[in-house]
């Protein structure tokens, strides 16, 4: 800070270039309320929960807090999520927890849109271009959601099949002196019921 402060009143850097050693890898992640999903569409709101991640080489520089009103009229950056580790793929691992950890609920926000592209093989191999984004267009479709839409219909298919086996009603057999209804078959809960 106090070399910027420095440079920026118009004195000479005093370091020399190979006397900056860049040490470890820092990933920047920008976090807005943009619905990735639908062209990055801006996404309006009052933040109702914030969870912010922590530990070690890891930076929340946000500006928003519960009951923050997210508008149309400004930038819609809520903030930067920042990591730092010894190596890129100790920091996309970083990165990818401190996203899991991030929670931001009344808008919609761009972190799962990040933590595709943490999982994403070219990004994690470096293999970046300004047209990343146009080279992977599956990044933008939402398949996660796809599968958590067919995973809850499955979930439903299956308890509806369990409450209609619970439901189900056996025909009494002829000449059966059980006495028994077939709502008392079926679990119906009034035994003085016949």
């Amino acid at each position: 800070m106090e070399i910027q402060i420095k440079m920026a009143a118009g004195e000479p850097l005093e370091l020399r270039q190979e006397e900056l050693v860049p040490t470890g890898h820092a990933i920047e992640c920008r976090i807005t309320s943009e619905d990735p999903l639908r062209g990055f569409l801006p996404s309006t709101g009052r933040i109702d929960y914030l969870r912010q991640p922590g530990g070690p080489g890891v930076r929340w520089d946000g500006g928003i807090i519960n009951g923050f009103e997210v508008g149309l009229h400004y930038d819609p950056l809520l903030g930067k999520l920042i990591v730092h580790a010894g190596s890129r793929d100790a920091a996309i691992r970083r990165m990818a927890r401190a996203l899991d950890e991030m929670v931001i609920r009344g808008v919609e926000s761009c972190i799962p849109f990040h933590r595709e592209v943490m999982e994403e093989e070219d990004f994690r191999e470096g293999k970046l271009s300004i047209r990343y984004l146009e080279d992977h267009p599956d990044l933008l479709k939402g398949e996660e959601d796809e599968s958590l839409l067919k995973a809850a219909a499955a979930t439903a298919a299956l308890l509806q099949e369990k409450e209609s086996r619970r439901l189900r009603v056996l025909p009494e057999k002829e000449g059966s002196s059980s006495g028994f209804s077939a709502w008392k078959r079926a679990g119906w809960p009034f035994s003085g019921c016949r």
